[in-house]
């Protein structure tokens, strides 16, 4: 009788029929998707300044884009313009590449956090990635990407109450995708974040455009309200340009307005 107890139990296990919990730290199918740096990120949604981000936090890259129909590679955002496609070999939950003078870099997905974590073994640190919601994909760049708008979510968008030069109150409304609706004088802006962009010792820089012109400017945030500024060359003119803020130029104050 336990003979024919114990084939019954092996019997059980080898048909999985004997409705055993499956194992939840199994590894996702799917890892297709944009990943963003979720220490950036929550740096920022704290000072609303990218500048002050980069002056605090060491990162090189801002965003990961892994499509596995695209072959064994994985592509790295820096966040304003740059884009690098690394030979990448997935291994189960594992992700393996070669970044930042790494042979081989390990970027592993943690199913209890629903992250991609990169140990860098140079800098001695932890990098988090959270998966990208959808509508932060910003189809208009190519290839699509979700950091910009991530950044433009955690510091433009929404409607502000604009005065320029102590003008009437004016006002106009900022998307995560970089486009502004009822202001006449700016129809678009993009937010810059590294050394791609142009440098502003006293603050941000951020691109305010229309059809026929792109004019920069510095910004400083402060509670429900940014303040935009002029900027000056400091430097030479035959050098790479470096600014610092001149007089202030428009306010913007979150709207009180029901929506």
């Amino acid at each position: 009788m336990k003979k024919l107890h114990l084939l019954t139990f092996i019997a059980c296990i080898l048909l999985n029929a004997c409705n055993i919990p499956k194992q939840e730290n199994q590894a996702p199918t799917n890892l297709d998707g944009h990943w963003l740096n979720r220490e950036y990120l929550d740096a920022l949604e704290a000072s609303h300044s990218p500048k002050n981000v980069a002056e605090n936090y060491t990162f090189y890259a801002t965003e990961l884009i892994y499509d596995h129909t695209k072959g064994d590679s994985m592509m790295v955002f820096n966040g304003q313009a740059e884009f690098t496609n690394l030979p990448m070999e997935r291994r189960g939950d594992t992700l393996s590449l070669k970044l930042n003078q790494d042979n081989q870099t390990d970027i592993v997905y943690t199913t209890s956090t629903k992250t991609l974590i990169i140990t860098d073994k140079k800098l001695n640190r932890v990098f988090r990635f959270i998966r990208a919601d959808s509508s932060l994909i910003d189809k208009s760049y190519t290839p699509k990407v979700a950091f910009p708008s991530a950044v433009n979510k955690a510091t433009f968008e929404g409607k502000w109450d604009i005065y320029e030069n102590l003008s009437t109150q004016k006002s106009g409304e900022f998307s995560r995708f970089g486009t502004i609706k009822g202001w006449d004088k700016y129809e678009n802006y993009t937010v810059c974040v590294n050394g791609d962009c142009v440098a502003n010792e006293d603050g941000d820089v951020i691109f305010l455009g229309s059809q026929d012109k792109s004019d920069m400017y510095g910004f400083q945030s402060k509670g429900d309200s940014i303040t935009i500024f002029e900027l000056n060359q400091i430097n030479d003119a035959d050098e790479k340009p470096m600014y610092n803020q001149g007089k202030p130029l428009i306010l913007l104050k979150k709207s009180k307005t029901p929506k």
